[in-house]
């Protein structure tokens, strides 16, 4: 399964250094929230980020982490979103970035 996240500069920073992702910058709590679709990840980034733009990853989520992700129909009243925590974040492969256009 393919979904989305927007990342502001600290949390680019952290992928680059470390090649994934992992609890710590921009994280909630112990995860992080992926978007259904890139349109809205680049949607929740307008609102969270007060330095917009940023940019968004595209990550593959194994059918076993999206098994247990906290799936939510509309947050924030913009899309569909899961949440993935702990270790599975690791596991997540990211397949691609888009800068704003």
């Amino acid at each position: 399964m393919r979904c989305f996240r927007y990342v502001e500069d600290g949390e680019w920073a952290d992928i680059a250094t470390c090649g994934s992702l992992r609890p710590g910058a921009n994280s909630c709590g112990s995860g992080k929230w992926f978007a259904g679709s890139e349109a809205d990840a680049w949607a929740w980034g307008k609102c969270l980020d007060a330095r917009f733009p940023g940019r968004v990853i595209c990550v593959r989520l194994d059918g076993d982490i999206a098994e247990v992700a906290l799936a939510r129909p509309n947050l924030d009243g913009i899309g569909p979103a899961l949440y993935v925590d702990g270790p599975n974040l690791m596991a997540i492969e990211i397949v691609g970035v888009e800068e704003w256009r």
